[in-house]
């Protein structure tokens, strides 16, 4: 991995891993459908201005199936999910589930006939992030501490996530990509819109749900899917899955340090099964180009 794509890696890592909490702490005061429409809606807001005076939408207009596609993958489906999700389930819990990505990842690779996208080291990453996704939903279903529909609910969010940079890779890596970005916050706006406005709080908002939604809109969202979409062009579709392990280890931080959440008997068990799946599964991908 070069230096452009280790650093967007990392900054995408640490803005991805604040929407967990966030969207926990949005729940206190909206439905998961009205979420879901301020994140796309105020990221809309704030990249259709841009890309519509550089021309960038226009382009991306003409790729205009394969950024829906995209669109159902990454967000209007999933984020409706996990929202719905998170209503049962704590945001450093729901950020680790999210590490089933990169397995999915790889199923979507072999099926496609990419047989060398694995080494052995990454195989061994893999097997041990697996293990402690594992130790993660066991765990704490045995103390009854979690929905598993919800959980089933993220998972299904996952096939998705682990879907979408293939098609950014494959489908749209001529188009512009602040131009695909607006376009695909625009569908997921529209798609949740009628349910987002009908459920809209009656009484007046805090100023902290406010700026809380700003940065989910604006930094988490318009801002880290320009980063993610540059990412996916650096270094390809399947290396960028491992987001999965690096975003849920800042969810887990934020979820404990500043919301409160208990730290589980599942999270401490997990946590550094992560973390060397984790580093052993990057380093042995950094020295393989994806296609």
């Amino acid at each position: 991995m070069n230096k452009r794509g280790l650093a967007l890696f990392i900054c995408n890592s640490f803005i991805w891993g604040v929407p967990f909490w966030l969207t926990k702490y949005l729940l206190t005061e909206f439905s998961p459908s009205t979420i879901v429409f301020l994140r796309a809606g105020i990221a809309a807001a704030v990249l259709l201005p841009f890309t519509l005076h550089s021309g960038d939408f226009q382009k991306a207009l003409r790729s205009w199936r394969w950024v829906l596609v995209f669109a159902l993958a990454q967000m209007t489906i999933p984020w409706g999910l996990a929202s719905i999700a998170q209503q049962h389930l704590d945001s450093a819990f729901t950020g680790l589930m999210m590490t089933a990505i990169p397995i999915i990842g790889l199923f979507y690779a072999f099926s496609s006939g990419e047989k060398k996208v694995l080494t052995r080291q990454g195989a061994a990453g893999l097997l041990i992030g697996l293990l402690g996704i594992s130790a993660l939903i066991g765990l704490d279903s045995l103390r009854s501490q979690i929905n598993l529909l919800a959980v089933a609910m993220v998972l299904l969010s996952t096939c998705g996530y682990a879907y979408a940079p293939r098609v950014v890779n494959r489908k749209l890596r001529e188009v512009p990509s602040l131009g695909a970005v607006s376009l695909t916050v625009l569908i997921t706006s529209l798609a949740w819109s009628i349910p987002g406005i009908a459920t809209w709080p009656q009484h007046g908002l805090h100023i902290r749900i406010v700026i809380a939604a700003l940065v989910l809109g604006v930094i988490c969202t318009a801002l880290a899917f320009w980063i993610f979409f540059e990412l996916i062009k650096e270094v390809g579709p399947l290396l960028t899955t491992y987001l999965a392990f690096t975003n849920p280890l800042v969810a887990v931080l934020v979820g404990v340090i500043i919301a409160k959440e208990p730290i589980t008997v599942g999270i401490l068990v997990s946590f550094p099964l992560i973390v060397t799946g984790t580093y052993l599964a990057l380093s042995a991908r950094a020295k393989i180009a994806f296609v």
